[in-house]
């Protein structure tokens, strides 16, 4: 109202200051007596208590042994993660999520290549085709693993059997 020209100054400034020192509801309400049609209802009930604060899935050290399990699957495809599974995993509970996360996504990633060499060998050479789409489907999900764990996300792999708890 004031930006408006409905409400000079000295007016404004009375309002501000009555409704930066109000406590109640009905108090904030009174300073805009003339101004609104409707003021807000004073029944309104004010929350009790303070939200609580965010809080970030995982800490620092959990991200970057994190980030190792997601990534030690180039190298070493399931056998990487299941090592961190066993050693950095039983101390922390954090690195743990991540890299069963990771160990399932790469046992689901060997099973349906063996499965589709299976099938190419039975059916004939022309599944042959499904291999490279299959391979750049695994590359870039498990760098993009690495990458959302480095950030500090909860990540979970899409398309992913989860054998291992």
């Amino acid at each position: 109202m004031y930006a408006d020209g409905r409400v000079d100054k000295f007016e404004f400034d009375t309002r501000l200051e009555l409704a930066l020192k109000s406590q109640t509801r009905a108090e904030l309400n009174s300073t805009f007596d003339g101004l609104m049609a409707r003021p807000v209802p004073t029944y309104v009930p004010a929350a009790f208590s303070r939200p609580a604060p965010l809080q970030r899935y995982n800490t620092s050290d959990g991200r970057g042994m994190g980030t190792v399990a997601h990534w030690l699957g180039y190298p070493t495809f399931f056998v990487g993660p299941a090592l961190v599974v066993a050693t950095s995993g039983q101390k922390n509970p954090a690195v743990r999520r991540h890299a069963v996360e990771a160990l399932n996504f790469q046992l689901t990633a060997f099973m349906a290549f063996a499965v589709l060499g299976i099938l190419t060998g039975v059916v004939g050479s022309f599944l042959g085709f499904a291999f490279p789409i299959l391979g750049v489907m695994w590359f870039i999900l498990t760098g993009v693993g690495g990458i959302a764990t480095a950030a500090g996300s909860n990540f979970r792999y899409p398309f992913t059997l989860r054998l291992i708890k």
